[in-house]
């Protein structure tokens, strides 16, 4: 895929470069990756609106991140994609208008590809002949003349719209979500199973230095993963609450029979009571707003795992400093015994070592082994009692 492109998507067609106006006719759907300022200027005069910027897409702010502008609808999130080793959150835009969806992101995502693959092999279902009415079938007859006849049972419209495009793209991130919070998982327990269960070859410190650095930067690097991943999250939960209070009829915005969708979901058009037809020109049809409440509800799932998984990287954060607390200790016991063991050799090595006349081991044969013997007492006693203690690996 190239670095930078804008692609006009029609149903049941590949999708095609957008160099002119006329390049984007009856295209559903113009996808803008990393545009130039040239595809920027040209997707504009299409929308007949400002096409967010980079900057605009990264605003925080909710009345940023959702709005609504001359009939259309503005959604913003970031989006988590793996970059090389790291994890990474750029953001994307959505314009829903009525007749055409505008995404614009500058990351190539693989859910976009899946759903432009679906697009492209959409195929256009007409209205089956005898649902189309002819002067014969509307002409009066002495029996419809007489009493009402039963309603017409025609087939659902299979044109493919902007909002359900929108709904298959959103469906296929949540999906691609929960895959990479399934690989969190796995991490973490492996995570886990390294900070309690293996321990580095060798007891020379360097390795146990750099076993615990290692284990620190995984640990920092899941936390990490589990924000963005909340970002995401947050996000993607913000434009499936608009779009599943946005509400219009079947009869103002003609629903598929089947539907696009990663999901394998094949929903009927069931006009609910209240609805009005009219609704905002952006508004989703009852079928779609099925499909964006089940969407939501994943989300909320999605949300609550990555809770979970968050308090588990701050457990084995606090276990992996805890670890690191414990060699620190073992090496201040081996410091604190050879400095203790150091003192009474010293202090005999000071006391003889002293230059007084009168000394009564001055002059005395067995003086130097006698001190001799003194200094090893002094470091073989005190070792004795550390290993009895526990501090050299002995009883504990």
């Amino acid at each position: 895929m190239e670095n930078r492109m804008f692609l006009a998507h029609r149903p049941g067609m590949p999708a095609r470069a957008i160099e002119t106006a006329a390049d984007a006719a009856d295209a559903v759907w113009l996808d803008l990756l990393d545009p130039t300022p040239q595809e920027q200027a040209l997707a504009t005069q299409l929308c007949g609106q400002p096409i967010p910027t980079l900057d605009d897409l990264n605003e925080i702010e909710s009345s940023s991140r959702i709005s609504v502008r001359n009939g259309a609808a503005f959604l913003s999130s970031p989006l988590l994609q793996k970059t090389g080793p790291e994890f990474q959150t750029t953001p994307v835009g959505f314009i829903l208008t009525q007749n055409r969806l505008f995404t614009i992101r500058f990351q190539a995502y693989q859910s976009f590809e899946t759903v432009a693959l679906l697009v492209a092999d959409h195929a256009q279902v007409m209205p089956a002949p005898h649902a189309i009415p002819t002067p014969e079938s509307t002409a009066p007859t002495p029996a419809s003349t007489a009493a009402p006849s039963a309603p017409l049972h025609t087939q659902h419209d299979a044109t493919l719209h902007a909002g359900e495009i929108l709904v298959a793209l959103i469906e296929t991130i949540v999906d691609r979500l929960a895959d990479i919070l399934e690989s969190v998982g796995d991490l973490l327990d492996t995570l886990s199973h390294d900070i309690f269960c293996t321990r580095p070859s060798g007891s020379a410190v360097r390795n146990i230095a750099s076993w615990q650095r290692d284990l620190l930067q995984r640990v920092g690097s899941s936390g990490n993963l589990c924000s963005r991943m909340r970002d995401t999250l947050l996000g993607m939960e913000r434009i499936a609450l608009f779009l599943s209070e946005s509400r219009k009829t079947a009869s103002a915005i003609p629903t598929p029979g089947y539907m696009l969708s990663t999901r394998h979901i094949t929903t009927d058009s069931v006009p609910q009571e209240g609805e009005s037809n009219t609704a905002a020109a952006y508004a989703l049809s009852n079928p779609l707003r099925m499909r964006i409440t089940t969407v939501s509800r994943d989300l909320s799932s999605l949300d609550a795992y990555v809770s979970q998984a968050q308090d588990k990287v701050e457990f084995l954060l606090d276990a992996t400093l805890g670890f690191i607390n414990i060699e620190q200790n073992g090496v201040m016991k081996v410091l604190t015994v050879v400095s203790f063991i150091g003192v009474a050799p010293t202090l005999i090595a000071g006391i003889y070592g002293m230059n007084f006349k009168n000394m009564p081991e001055l002059n005395w044969s067995f003086g130097y082994w006698y001190s001799l013997g003194l200094m090893a007492s002094t470091i073989v006693l005190p070792l004795l009692w550390f290993w009895k203690k526990g501090w050299l690996g002995g009883i504990k």
